[in-house]
């Protein structure tokens, strides 16, 4: 075929891509195979107000003394500002046990829905995110006196979610050593994971004067909560000090999640679902965004974020990514890196052919010269059942996943991917 030069941009840019390259046209999927309508909308799941007891909020505080004066953070309206400011859909302030600041003055926002939750203090000091669809159904603190169990079935009766917040962290000086005690068991019965936490390159390596330790959050979550179908990723903020706007504010990192609508109940509902996807920076940062669709080559049937396709068959990874020039894709299944390649363009679909097994699962990431650095990650597409007998081909293999700098840049493009423009820049 032969293309004149506007069109040679076009192909460049990935603009017309799906004509272009007689790419199927996709009926992008949730589990019973035809998209929910929806949308995806930008929030944080964790930040804290001067009401959690380890923010100074001047000298009326009530929990925090000057002496702490580094400790001094937002009012509740000064998080929702800021967060408007980065053009976040959605707000979750997440207090220590306290929920006052669902109630504060300056708690409203025309432009953000406002999730109402809190940060909730297990036994053991274990912490997970309460998130309820009104204010009326989180009147206060939840009791957990009766043990996990009571205490999720408590929250998931008010139509609420909890969350795994920052498994990893309390672990000063024992290296990748998980600080969540929770027995798997009862840690599955949660609804997600956050596996995200602050910065992405606090960890005990690198900087351990806070180590949420996220690299080894995520091949946890990996390993027990995708394998179990249990567990959406999550990001947040956990913003408590001003001092921290810059690096660490509200919206950093920034969780989308696929939502029906945009109220509370919605966003609960969607990430319940399996509907996320995390980045480091805010939209109003410019924030890359990561997306990935899998559709089953012999049927054209598709799923999105949190369905399932079958497995043993041949598939179709489609993956759409923003903002994320030079950056490194990689695809993930069960733990292994089944695809490597670089972005070249400021919006760009990749396509790459992957067999899953039954009871397997896909994920996409965005790393920053495949170092420690990670911009993006999905939550997973999972395959259940087998394909028929005539599609069925070898499952997909790679080296396993890790997050330490090491190896993957030699990592060639599988035969038959089809990038746009093509990967030819692949490592």
């Amino acid at each position: 075929m032969t293309l004149d030069r506007r069109r040679f941009f076009q192909l460049a840019a990935g603009v017309g891509a799906a004509s272009a390259v007689g790419l199927p046209r996709l009926a992008l999927a949730g589990p019973g195979g035809a998209r929910p309508a929806g949308e995806w909308i930008a929030g944080d799941f964790h930040c804290h107000s001067i009401y959690s007891h380890d923010v100074w909020g001047g000298p009326s505080d009530d929990n925090t003394g000057p002496e702490e004066f580094y400790t001094h953070g937002h009012t509740p309206g000064e998080q929702i500002a800021l967060a408007e400011l980065r053009g976040l859909d959605f707000l979750a302030i997440t207090d220590h046990n306290r929920v006052e600041s669902l109630y504060a003055p300056d708690y409203v926002s025309s432009r953000l829905t406002l999730l109402p939750g809190y940060e909730h203090s297990l036994p053991d000091s274990d912490h997970c995110g309460v998130f309820l669809p009104s204010r009326e159904a989180l009147p206060g603190i939840i009791p957990a006196d009766g043990g996990t169990q009571a205490f999720l079935d408590e929250v998931h009766a008010r139509g609420g979610m909890a969350v795994v917040n920052h498994p990893f962290y309390g672990n000063r000086d024992q290296g990748e050593a998980l600080a969540w005690d929770k027995p798997l068991a009862e840690s599955l019965q949660f609804d997600a994971v956050e596996v995200w936490n602050s910065m992405w390159l606090t960890r005990y390596d690198t900087v351990p004067v806070y180590e949420p330790d996220n690299h080894a959050a995520v091949r946890w979550w990996d390993a027990n909560f995708a394998a179990a179908r249990r567990g959406t990723a999550l990001g947040g903020s956990d913003n408590h000090w001003k001092l921290l706007d810059g690096s660490a504010g509200v919206g950093q990192p920034t969780t989308w999640v696929y939502a029906a609508d945009r109220t509370p109940a919605g966003i609960i509902a969607g990430v319940q679902a399996g509907r996320t996807s995390v980045s480091w920076q805010p939209p109003g940062l410019g924030g890359p965004r990561l997306l990935l669709d899998v559709v089953e080559d012999w049927s054209g049937r598709a799923a999105m974020l949190g369905g399932t396709v079958h497995g043993d068959g041949q598939l179709l990874a489609v993956v759409t990514a923003s903002g994320a020039v030079g950056q490194t894709l990689r695809l993930v299944s069960g733990g292994e890196v089944v695809h490597s390649s670089r972005l070249v363009s400021p919006a760009q679909r990749v396509e790459v052919p992957v067999v899953l097994p039954p009871g397997g699962w896909l994920r996409a990431e965005l790393l920053l010269e495949e170092r420690y650095s990670l911009t993006a990650l999905t939550s997973c597409v999972y395959a259940e059942g087998r394909a028929p007998s005539h599609a069925r081909r070898e499952v997909s293999r790679g080296r396993p996943v890790t997050y330490d700098g090491s190896g993957f840049a030699s990592l060639p493009v599988p035969p038959g991917v089809r990038g746009l423009p093509a990967c030819s820049c692949a490592h």
